[in-house]
């Protein structure tokens, strides 16, 4: 294995490499769709510089409303103003697109003609019961800018929001955090259904002084901005060396993160695997490059593709920053494919390999495909450090020392190694090894094991696009960083839920708790009621259930009841919250009464400010509140 590791090593420019991981990265900084599509030209030029063959760029609706397998595309936005200047005695600029792109959160949309003077109040302001109405929130540190602040701010009546909310923190103070999934809900990018807004990220030691200046008083400044929301394309690119064989095997890195290291490296690490492969012969198998959008490209592809795919490797944020090593993270089990039994050999290591680490199988983002319903089963070579803070979307990734020249080039070998060995290899995949399961006993999971699920749908649920807008819901753990994704995609129709989740447990290596349990209950039946997956069998509570329920304690014609209730700990309800509240009425008839606690939600309480993001001031003519 060393031999050939070294073989490719050896043909490796480390400089030219990474020039080009910083010639890509600089074009995608700008983020919007303008740099989208001179990202996906440049890629393809890159690609026919080396000859990589079948070289070509896709383009799906960037509508806001097309939905590919749950995803739904983003709307197109475009933007070349992005300014907040404080009226303070120095006019100081907090923040300038044109200096710093990442100051200007996506989607923002245009303030009117020369700009507009706004009060700047902070979330502290805020919740303590301030009127932001046409204001921006300067949110605390710690508030992460997405759709809880977002939609509160919006709701209020604020005109966007401020942040300074940093992975990375104590490395510079003046680094500022690329915000990617500003929203008004789980999806990643604006939609045609979320509101217009102008949102700023900027640096801790700004974020700094604007909190000390609105701490004194009123603080206004001049926001200037002309983005632009529009139906358009997300472009994609794809090449493929083809193979002996038709079955194709995917190498992918995403595209549109504006960093050297997510995606930028992944890319350019891509394109120089097949340059080297190119000069092996045909392979066994086809090799297809996919460069797109993270998520939403992948699952526009995956949708429209009418060949045969039997696995894939993700490369994005491959290793590359000094002290680097990396995760080697196997999918979760889906099929069998002959590349993961290689990608396990390959991490154990070998004389000459660099530093790696086998994880426990996981879903991911990056990893999506691997669900059952899509059953391309993906590898991941992720970058670890234990030296350093950990960086995430962070402007440092962007300067021109972040990449160590000789540790990328170590890396990209590595991924070269795997593709070959992968693509060469007639060897046929090994079967699953038995899961080792310990089986508890406890109350919830006595209960999962009345219920069974089978998948109904060729997608992995995530945007929850068949779910009306005022009925979404969350699913557990993000729907991509937990067991949930495993139990989800383990789901046949046969197995109790029980054992699907015993099964999760063993393979994500964890212990899932009897309250994250319920909430896999929950979720799995919001999930049937829409179709997402069928309930073969589930315990299903009714009106009639509850009337009778109340009648065995007591409760009879007449009676008075005060009632409070959790609904989410009531179990599947047929008819969701009114047949339980039917249930309730039924037991006292027309004769009795139920009354039913509806506590106001108010900024302030005896303790200082709240800091429950959920609060709102009280009003009777919205009583969803």
């Amino acid at each position: 294995m060393n031999t050939i590791y070294q073989k490719f090593r050896c043909q490796i420019d480390d400089k030219n490499l990474t020039e080009r991981v910083k010639t890509l990265c600089r074009i995608e900084r700008g983020q919007t769709f303008k740099h989208y599509h001179l990202a996906t030209e440049h890629i393809l030029s890159e690609l026919k510089k080396y000859n990589i063959p079948n070289a070509e760029i896709l383009q799906y609706p960037a509508d806001g409303t097309t939905v590919f397998e749950d995803k739904c595309m983003p709307i197109a936005w475009d933007a070349s103003v992005g300014k907040l200047t404080l009226c303070d005695d120095q006019s100081t600029v907090a923040a300038d697109y044109t200096q710093e792109p990442f100051n200007l959160i996506k989607g923002s949309t245009a303030t009117a003609d020369g700009g507009e003077i706004v009060r700047i109040v902070t979330e502290q302001q805020m919740l303590a019961g301030e009127d932001v109405h046409g204001a921006l929130i300067m949110l605390d540190t710690s508030t992460p800018p997405r759709a809880q602040a977002l939609t509160t701010a919006l709701d209020l009546g604020a005109r966007g929001i401020i942040s300074d909310y940093l992975f990375g923190r104590y490395e510079d103070a003046d680094a500022v955090q690329w915000v990617n999934a500003c929203t008004e809900g789980p999806h990643w990018h604006i939609q045609s259904t979320d509101r217009d807004f102008i949102g700023f990220s900027i640096s801790l030691r700004m974020a700094s002084k604007i909190r000390a200046l609105a701490a004194r008083g009123i603080l206004k400044a001049k926001v200037e901005c002309d983005g632009k929301r529009y139906c358009g394309k997300l472009p994609a690119v794809t090449a493929l060396i083809p193979g002996k064989r038709k079955e194709e095997v995917w190498l992918l890195a995403h595209t549109f993160e504006p960093l050297l290291n997510d995606d930028a490296n992944g890319i350019i690490a891509a394109v120089e695997t097949a340059r080297m492969i190119m000069r092996e012969g045909t392979p066994e198998y086809s090799l297809r490059l996919i460069f797109a959008m993270e998520l939403y490209g992948f699952a526009a592809f995956h949708a429209n593709f009418n060949g045969k795919v039997i696995g894939a490797c993700n490369i994005d944020s491959l290793p590359s920053s000094g002290g680097d090593f990396c995760r080697m993270t196997p999918p979760i089990s889906s099929v069998p494919f002959h590349g993961i039994d290689i990608f396990k050999e390959i991490a154990r290591g070998f004389p000459g390999a660099p530093a790696m680490e086998l994880t426990p199988p996981r879903g991911f983002d990056d990893m999506f495909l691997s669900d059952s319903t899509t059953a391309v089963p993906t590898a991941w070579m992720l970058f670890g450090n234990n030296e350093k803070p950990y960086l995430w979307h962070n402007s440092l990734q962007t300067k021109d020392d972040f990449i160590d020249p000789e540790l990328f080039a170590d890396y990209t070998a590595l991924v070269a190694l795997w593709v070959y060995k992968t693509i060469f290899s007639a060897v046929p995949a090994a079967e699953f090894e038995p899961l080792k399961t310990v089986r508890q006993d406890t109350p919830m999971r006595r209960y999962a094991a009345k219920h069974i699920y089978s998948r109904s749908l060729p997608c992995q649920p995530f945007d929850l696009c068949r779910v009306p807008q005022e009925e979404k819901f969350q699913l557990p753990e993000g729907m991509l960083y937990g067991a949930f994704e495993i139990v989800l995609s383990r789901l046949d129709g046969k197995k109790d839920l029980a054992t699907v989740i015993m099964e999760a447990e063993a393979e994500y290596q964890t212990s899932i708790s009897d309250e994250m349990i319920r909430k896999y209950i929950n979720a799995l039946n919001n999930l049937a009621d829409y179709g997402y997956i069928k309930a073969v069998k589930r315990t299903e509570n009714s009106a009639a259930m509850l009337t009778e329920a109340l009648r065995k304690l007591g409760v009879v014609p007449g009676d008075t009841l005060l009632v409070h209730a959790s609904q989410s700990k009531c179990g599947y309800f047929t008819g969701g919250a009114s047949g339980l509240i039917d249930g309730i009425f039924n037991a006292v008839t027309g004769e009795g009464a139920a009354l039913f606690t509806a506590f106001t939600r108010p900024y302030i309480y005896l303790g200082g400010v709240n800091k429950a993001w959920n609060y709102r001031p009280y009003d009777p003519q919205d009583l969803t509140q």
